[in-house]
């Protein structure tokens, strides 16, 4: 096999476990918002708070275990190098944040907060990783100013679709890029969807529209 075949699998390889994060991370939100098997709200919120700390009890265990053995870590990622990043090897991975952050997001605010907040790590996370590698040419850190605008244009469509407000787009959506941005030494699975509903409660409070939206 060339070096083009090797960098075209490479991508193509890469486009799949975006995609699979993609649609695993959306399931949380979606489910949230469009409840299964004729579930209440209550019923739904409480079935997803199993789930994600399931999920992340699971994850942090292997986590755990792996990292303090390196025989196993290496089974482990060559098990699972379709699902977790090389870069991941050495730290907990990616998962174990996400779960997490879900699990907080859906305990501690309110389910359009909460919905939002999701959907700004799996689609908005996503737009800034594919603008960032393919059009990325002004850096910001260790980010691209085209990652970060593409993430910002996501989140405020995101964020309008639910609050149907352009300021609380604007600043949710701005709020959630800079979280994003500034996400060095901390995985922004876990900053962005806690951050950004962080943020999207505060701008609540700030248009005295909390009433509107807290209860939901």
């Amino acid at each position: 096999m060339g070096r083009a075949e090797k960098v075209i699998e490479t991508k193509a390889f890469q486009g799949f476990r975006k995609m699979y994060h993609v649609l695993a991370s959306s399931l949380f939100p979606l489910a949230y918002l469009y409840p299964p098997f004729g579930l209440s709200l209550s019923e739904t919120q409480k079935w997803l708070l199993i789930v994600s700390g399931g999920c992340f009890l699971i994850s942090f265990i292997f986590d755990f275990l792996r990292l303090r053995d390196h025989k196993f870590n290496s089974q482990f990622m060559k098990v699972f190098s379709a699902f977790i990043r090389r870069t991941e090897t050495n730290r907990y991975n990616g998962s174990t944040f996400l779960c997490f952050a879900f699990f907080v997001v859906i305990l501690l605010f309110s389910r359009y907060i909460a919905i939002t907040a999701m959907l700004f790590l799996s689609l908005g996370d996503a737009a800034a990783e594919l603008s960032g590698k393919n059009f990325g040419r002004l850096k910001i850190f260790q980010r691209s100013m085209e990652g970060t605008t593409a993430f910002f244009v996501v989140a405020f469509l995101i964020a309008y679709t639910f609050f149907e407000d352009w300021r609380i787009a604007l600043l949710g959506a701005f709020a959630g890029a800079m979280v994003e941005l500034f996400s060095f030494d901390v995985d922004d699975n876990l900053t962005v969807p806690i951050g950004s509903a962080v943020a999207l409660s505060l701008v609540l409070v700030l248009f005295h529209l909390g009433n509107n939206f807290f209860s939901f």
